[in-house]
């Protein structure tokens, strides 16, 4: 009977170590991951607001200038009522004329607009991903994560509020790395 005790226990003792191995072996294989919201990160991430409102402003002076033209035709366009049904036919072709390029110096002015704002948030977000991306790099590391999906409009279906979902917490980290 003292034999098999001991062989019992030899077995539970070898099955334990067997089990420590294994969970062991587990932890070390398995992928950590999460994932970051990046339009929830971007809204609230304090270097990604300021280069918001710097757009926003540099939009409102664009709309501005916008604002000046729509109304310099819309002075015209009125103008032209008056004088149209009067005029000689040289001075329609003439009116006509003036008309249509008013609006092509509109459409320019817009497709400047939208070129020239797509380019400063361009220029101005380049430094803000860099912080960002080697931030998380850091991020991941000190969490032991071996990978960090990036979810922007919902392309992560579940998650949100989970363990997984990182944004909260990267973002106090992200913040309080740069104030």
């Amino acid at each position: 009977m003292n034999r098999l005790a001991n062989v019992l226990a030899l077995v539970a003792l070898i099955l334990s170590a067997v089990g420590i191995i294994y969970c062991i072996f587990v932890h070390e294989t398995s992928v950590r991951y999460g994932f970051i919201n990046t339009e929830k990160m971007l809204n609230t991430f304090v270097e990604a607001q300021k280069v918001r409102d710097q757009l926003l402003a540099e939009e409102s002076k664009w709309n501005d200038a916008e604002k000046v033209i729509e109304d310099s035709l819309a002075t015209f366009e009125e103008r032209l009522k008056l004088e149209y049904d009067t005029a000689s036919i040289e001075t329609k072709k003439r009116l006509k004329s003036e008309q249509t390029h008013r609006i092509e110096e509109l459409g320019r002015f817009e497709q400047a607009k939208k070129g020239g704002l797509q380019k400063m948030q361009s220029e101005l977000m380049a430094p803000v991903y860099e912080k960002i991306n080697g931030s998380l790099a850091e991020y991941a590391k000190e969490h032991g994560l071996d990978v960090v999906f990036a979810s922007s409009n919902g392309s992560i279906v579940y998650g949100d509020g989970s363990r997984a979902d990182l944004t909260e917490n990267f973002v106090l980290f992200l913040n309080n790395k740069y104030r």
